[in-house]
């Protein structure tokens, strides 16, 4: 077939004129139609360093002609349709994708909220009702109203205490009486932070839902961050219902240890001698960073009260005795600093979505997002008689939701995708319900973003057609080049006189030897055995050299030019001079001196193969040009960038 290219107006091609009026088809390449918009992309992106290496127009005309007939030619080889193209693609484009699932500035919003709220330590009580995940309506009503009945109990003036004792079912009551101390952002689940920090001292929060349950929490103080400590430890353990001939014994030796201090001895060393806490001791008692409420409240008071350097007189908490050494102390960080951190804790809380549920929600509206009330209650009520003959081997057929569950841009989500969905999940229903909803309008938004976003399209078409492009390259030109022996060959005997060169070459190894007579038999057998000469160095170590003696170090086989070597421009250039080489004092050269030119193609094997690779694509291009019809509009290519 002969080269085509066929330039026309619009008005001549009726295809073309049912492109879209503000982005009309520029060109079509083997019957594929390609947007002023794409060609706009890809030429502005590629020019735009002022000046250097920027191609005018036409230059770049004719080169995105040649990529996309590239392209052309690795989808017509299937090359689109393999497995690894599928995973590359499709996993860079979900990578990609991320930032137009979300919106960013609500995180970041609500990370900036977390770094406020690190600023300030709250102290708090609580109180739970415990609500089961599938848990029913009716047993969601009583926790609630329970959980409320006991707020009104605190309002009244109950103390919380005694009242957290009496109602309470967080495990925990029997020994703190729900008294929570001091805590920061961060440290308590979302829900039950966001209340918290809503509440002024000696306030009372309505009940707060939780994964466990309902809570009432009262605030009795807030306060500024203490920051964070740095601190060492020497411990001695007491254990729980210890005899107090024990705790004494502790005491006295926890005490002496403080005397040993007080006297000048060295911290470190007394906790790594002295100390019950091993983990720490052989570390010279050192601690982790720590904050507020991420220790022993006693212990936490103790450390905080210090300054850096200071140690403290021996103290008791649960676990033993202490003393502790304050090594620095830190404040919180900038905003700019910690956003990232605080963000990745986030996520890992769950609490990191708060961009993708204000998305979600705008989606909802522009997408015309109506639920079906009777497809709801038909799904919420097929899960719940599914619950139901769970393991019933009499039931032969399974209940189907009928109707939708909701309708979005004009067409219907049928209920029974969410049973099917949630047949198998655990929580509680409502919830899987919202996420469910939301995953399907996500779902339907990231089908839409290459129409939607044109920016997102034409990155996704230039990752695509890229993938494309660097493997029918690399099958037609540079794996084939550099493997193609007989075609390096031909193509340097072509090109010969392309690689000659003005000053001479060694072409050779350099031998360092134990003496002049391991040289001489080295040199004897390189002639004799006809060894390939990339293997010379490695023979030559078989034959001479032993596990415990090394007669012969040999360099690899290299092209030297004067002044590459000082061994090779004293002994072939006859310039210079060199020291002997560590262990070997007598050093030769076996080799040959090319005056003109390279032997063969293998002595100028980079540059040969770097031509090779440029002379196949050239014929490549040419039968890629002659076999696929090239058509471009030249009335539309006059509006590129000037539109």
């Amino acid at each position: 077939m002969k080269k085509t290219i066929l330039f026309f107006t619009v008005l001549a091609c009726g295809a073309f004129a049912k492109a879209q009026e503000n982005d009309p088809v520029l060109m079509r390449i083997n019957g594929k139609d390609i947007t002023r918009s794409e060609f706009e992309y890809i030429y502005n992106k590629n020019n735009a360093n002022n000046g250097l290496d920027q191609k005018s127009l036409d230059e770049y005309v004719d080169l995105f002609v040649n990529f996309k007939l590239k392209v052309a030619a690795a989808e017509e080889a299937g090359l689109d349709t393999t497995m690894a193209f599928r995973k590359e693609f499709n996993g860079y484009r979900r990578q990609l994708a991320q930032a137009y699932l979300t919106d960013a500035s609500v995180d970041e919003a609500n990370a900036l909220t977390t770094y406020n709220r690190l600023k300030e330590n709250i102290e708090a009580y609580h109180l739970l009702i415990r609500v089961q995940p599938n848990a029913s309506e009716e047993e969601i009503a009583d926790a609630y109203n329970r959980a409320e009945l006991a707020r009104q109990r605190a309002l009244a003036g109950e103390d919380f205490e005694v009242l957290a004792r009496e109602v309470s079912e967080d495990p925990s009551v029997a020994r703190n009486g729900g008294y929570l101390g001091y805590f920061t952002a961060l440290q308590m689940i979302r829900p039950f932070e966001d209340a918290a920090y809503a509440l002024h001292p000696g306030e009372v929060s309505e009940p707060v839902r939780t994964d466990f349950g309902f809570h009432v929490i009262k605030v009795t103080d807030r306060r500024p961050d203490i920051g964070r400590v740095l601190a060492a430890h020497i411990f001695k353990r007491v254990p729980q219902n210890a005899a107090p001939e024990q705790e004494a014994q502790a005491k006295a030796k926890i005490d002496s240890i403080y005397d040993a201090l007080e006297a000048g001895g060295d911290f470190a060393e007394l906790a790594k001698t002295e100390s019950d806490d091993k983990s720490t001791g052989i570390r010279g008692g050192a601690l982790p960073w720590f904050g507020v409420h991420q220790t022993m409240k006693e212990f936490e008071d103790v450390a905080f009260s210090l300054g850096k350097g200071e140690i403290s007189k021996p103290f008791r908490t649960a676990a033993g005795f202490h003393i502790v050494k304050v090594m620095d102390r830190a404040q919180l960080e900038p905003f700019e600093e910690k956003k990232e951190e605080i963000m990745r804790r986030l996520n890992r809380m769950g609490e990191g979505n708060k961009g993708v549920e204000a998305l979600v929600a705008r989606l909802k509206q522009e997408y015309g997002f109506l639920p079906d009330d009777a497809g709801i209650a038909s799904a919420k009520a097929t899960l719940a008689r599914l619950g139901e003959i769970a393991g019933d081997s009499t039931v032969t057929e399974k209940p189907q939701a009928v109707g939708n569950l909701f309708v979005m841009a004009g067409k219907g989500y049928p209920a029974q995708g969410f049973v099917e969905w949630a047949e198998n999940m655990s929580g509680q229903i409502d919830r899987l319900l919202e996420q469910y909803v939301n995953n399907q309008v996500l779902i339907y938004e990231d089908s839409r973003l290459e129409e939607k976003y044109p920016d997102f399209g034409h990155l996704m078409q230039e990752y695509r057609d890229g993938i494309l492009l660097f493997e029918i390259s690399n099958r037609n030109v540079w794996d084939k080049a550099s493997k193609d022996e007989v075609g390096l060959a031909r193509f340097y005997e072509e090109n010969k006189q392309d690689y000659v060169w003005d000053t001479p070459k060694f072409k050779g190894i350099v031998l360092h030897c134990a003496d002049s007579k391991v040289l001489k038999n080295a040199k004897k057998a390189l002639k004799k055995n006809g060894w390939a000469e990339d293997e010379w160095s490695k023979k030559l170590s078989e034959t001479f050299n032993t596990d415990s003696v090394s007669a012969i170090q040999a360099s690899k086989l290299h092209l030297y030019v004067k002044g590459d070597d000082p061994y090779v421009d004293k002994l072939v250039f006859k310039e210079g001079a060199f020291e002997p080489f560590e262990g070997f004092p007598v050093t030769g050269v076996y080799g040959k001196l090319l005056k003109k030119g390279p032997e063969n193609y293998k002595d100028v094997r980079g540059p040969v193969t770097a031509d090779y690779q440029n002379y196949l694509e050239e014929e490549w291009v040419k039968s890629l040009r002659a076999k696929y019809k090239v058509e471009i509009d030249e009335e539309v290519l006059k509006t590129v960038n000037n539109h």
